[in-house]
């Protein structure tokens, strides 16, 4: 079998297949950011809360993937469905590199007279 075949045969599984992930990549991607951009400037503009926020997001990082899916399938509400319990464990995932380059950012990117005008400094 050649891939031509598989693919006029099986494109219907593919087409699903791959909408479902661009769903499941899409909903973890505007969670994490909506969690971690807001974590990220609050560490950037009070840097005592750097080493909490962000050692939770190491700490979830450093769990490997299948021991979180085994830690969150008997969560109530998100092991009833694989797709919450996939979405959680890929936002906790993502979430240390969006807080950490967020707050590195914004010191280098934001010029001192806007921080001195937003009460930043």
């Amino acid at each position: 079998m050649n891939a031509l075949s598989f693919f006029s045969q099986h494109g219907d599984e593919i087409l699903r297949a791959t909408v479902e992930h661009i769903w499941l990549v899409a909903a973890t991607m505007t969670l994490a950011i909506a969690i971690g951009v807001p974590l990220g400037v609050l560490v950037a503009r009070r840097p005592w809360l750097s080493k909490p926020i962000l050692g939770s997001a190491n700490i979830a990082e450093t769990i490997p993937s299948l021991a979180l899916l085994g830690f969150l399938l008997p969560a109530p509400w998100l092991g009833e469905r694989a797709e919450r319990v996939a979405i959680t464990a890929l936002v906790l995932y993502a979430l240390l590199p969006i807080i950490r380059n967020t707050a590195a950012g914004i010191p280098v990117l934001i010029p001192p007279s806007v921080k001195r005008r937003a009460a930043w400094a």
